[in-house]
């Protein structure tokens, strides 16, 4: 069929409609007209994939990656010239804000782009393919469980992408033969490199020495590697998060920091903190700061990290946000929180809220939660949606970091 796109939906298709009913149209370009073929009907939408374009975009480039066009779920956006990413991503983001019910101006949405948009993560997961006796690492093709073998990948660090041959052969001695997919994370800066196998435990003792014998430029950890952030050195373990893009993740933090606005005599709750690389950011500035994390291993390495950095004014609560923040005693001048992607449990941002914080700084890598999330700490009038940025952690993917600034009101 044929069809004319409008707006960018998050997720990185092309609104069209079709007698009244929403079609998501992948690979078009706002403004386009594209033929199309259905590849879902549903009762509520409809989802397309663009198979020629009739009507191009000026934004619209050749994608330099051929994985792309081989059907490669990695990356979504790579046909839209980086700068009119932002522009889309801004967009979608702004109405996410709209439907939380949050009235803030598209204009004064701050967008935080990256001078060269590729090889920035630091991370990824290889799935393993086996064909015979010969293994290949890839990614998952779009909407599919399907492994597309890679051999290279445009937006992952070099010395991971190096990697590849090595892995997939060390994978092809049967001793690896459960071994399902591959978790590799570079510490940028450095020769080392992370692996972690899964599902965990499968890979044989010896696995990591037959792909090092491989990579002898490398240094292959299986346990744990530094990172280092601002200056300071974090231990990092495959089950922790850390940012994947360390640059955008520096710009990110320095945004936080800005909207945090910590003042010495500040007392301070980071909540999800993690393994604690903006916990130290807050640490250095403020006089106390308490952080919050469910995760055991992280809580343990948050801990190590605050002791090898000097930050002896942070205190780990190891526990979910909405049991954990009922044990503090007031004032909380700031409060910083980074959930994962499915944001914040209404419990927990009730917790929050009650802490009754003067500035609340709410980084997110999913618009749909922020926004619901923010729309929670502003009911009742209790909080006032100020500043908000996105930081583009995801070029060439339709993924959206953002950070925002509330204060109270009430």
């Amino acid at each position: 069929m044929q069809l004319t796109v409008g707006e960018l939906a998050h997720g990185g298709a092309a609104v069209a409609r079709v007698d009244g009913r929403v079609v998501f149209v992948e690979g078009a370009i706002p403004g386009e007209t594209v033929e199309a073929e259905v590849t879902q009907r549903r009762k509520d939408f409809w989802r397309a994939q663009a198979t020629a374009v009739l009507d191009a975009a000026e934004a619209r480039v050749t994608p330099p990656c051929p994985y792309f066009t081989a059907g490669c779920g990695g990356c979504q956006l790579q046909y839209l010239a980086y700068p009119e990413q932002l522009v889309q991503k801004r967009q979608v983001l702004h109405r996410q804000l709209l439907r939380g019910h949050l009235e803030f101006p598209l204009d004064q949405i701050d967008v935080l782009g990256m001078a060269d948009p590729w090889r920035y993560r630091l991370r990824g997961e290889f799935h393993v393919l086996r064909r015979g006796g010969a293994v290949s690492l890839g990614f998952y093709r779009k909407h599919t469980y399907q492994t597309l073998p890679i051999d290279a990948c445009l937006i992952h660090a070099e010395a991971i992408e190096r990697s590849l041959p090595a892995f997939a052969r060390a994978a092809e001695d049967p001793a690896a033969a459960g071994v399902t997919a591959l978790q590799l994370t570079w510490a940028s800066g450095t020769n080392d490199l992370l692996w972690s196998p899964y599902p965990p435990g499968t890979a044989d003792r010896d696995f990591g020495t037959r792909a090092a014998g491989w990579i002898p430029e490398l240094n292959l950890n299986d346990d744990s590697i530094g990172m280092a952030d601002a200056g300071r050195h974090f231990r990092v373990r495959p089950e922790t998060f850390v940012q994947v893009n360390a640059r955008q993740r520096d710009v990110l933090y320095q945004r936080a920091m800005q909207y945090a606005a910590v003042a010495a005599s500040d007392r301070v709750v980071d909540a999800y903190a993690g393994i604690g690389m903006l916990t130290a950011r807050l640490a250095e500035r403020a006089t106390d700061v308490i952080a919050v994390e469910e995760s055991p291993y992280a809580v343990r390495l948050g801990e190590l990290n605050m002791q090898v950095n000097g930050c002896a004014n942070v205190r780990y609560l190891r526990g979910r946000v909405e049991d954990t923040l009922g044990q503090l005693e007031a004032p909380i001048d700031v409060l910083v929180l980074d959930p994962p992607r499915a944001g914040c449990a209404e419990p927990a941002v009730e917790a929050m809220a009650n802490l009754r914080a003067q500035r609340i700084v709410c980084i997110s890598c999913d618009p749909s939660t922020l926004a619901r999330d923010i729309s929670r700490f502003c009911a009742g009038g209790r909080y006032t949606l100020v500043e908000v940025a996105l930081v583009d952690m995801f070029p060439q993917t339709y993924h959206i970091e953002a950070v925002a600034r509330l204060e109270r009101t009430a």
